[in-house]
């Protein structure tokens, strides 16, 4: 009677052990809670806009964020090897006020002052106060942005968050990616000695 006592006894306390074992772990389809992976701009899922002004661009494009400022909006994209932005206006998508372009590093090249580099960076204007700058790389796109007045932008669409700076005109810090790569980079933004600014989305 004892021994058998002792293997009910052991028997519970096994069954007790493999439930506890079972609550610990993940299941089917849910990320472990130390995966760190940055999902690459060009596995994320691309949004469709109406009107699209890339479709005579060459090659495979997908649209990963667009933004309204006023009249205009502006669209962040990647195609095989680069980023690219263009800003334009809504009435007529064949207009591009500014189209960036910049291929993604490669071995040994590009700056890593953001994390989900390193990157590659290009730059220009679209008037006496529109201008912008973007850093690219395969993992995240960081874009400064000035519409030329101070709009911020009304619409925000896509992998992207946008922040509106403090000087005048107000500058939006666009950060396109996957929410990982947004979050370490926003958190790297926000260090002491970069410009300040005021969220506006997530």
């Amino acid at each position: 009677m004892a021994r058998k006592n002792q293997t009910l006894a052991i028997g519970a306390a096994l069954i007790f052990l493999l439930a506890g074992c079972k609550s610990e772990g993940h299941s089917d389809g849910e990320s472990p809670s130390n995966d760190t992976r940055i999902t690459p701009l060009a596995e994320l899922e691309a949004i469709p806009v109406a009107d699209d002004p890339l479709t005579e661009v060459a090659g495979p494009i997908e649209i990963l964020s667009e933004l309204q400022y006023g009249q205009d909006r502006l669209i962040a994209y990647v195609n095989s090897d680069s980023c690219g932005i263009l800003s334009t206006p809504m009435s007529d998508p064949k207009v591009n006020k500014i189209h960036l372009i910049s291929k993604w590093p490669t071995d040994g090249e590009g700056s890593n002052g953001y994390p989900a580099g390193p990157y590659n960076s290009a730059s220009g204007a679209g008037g006496p106060k529109s201008w912008a700058s973007m850093l690219c790389s395969k993992n995240a796109m960081v874009i400064e942005f000035s519409s030329g007045d101070d709009s911020a932008p009304e619409h925000a669409r896509g992998h992207v968050t946008v922040t509106q700076g403090t000087n005048r005109p107000p500058t939006s810090r666009i950060i396109v990616g996957d929410p990982r790569a947004r979050k370490q980079i926003e958190d790297r933004a926000k260090e002491p000695g970069n410009p300040a600014h005021t969220p506006l989305t997530q």
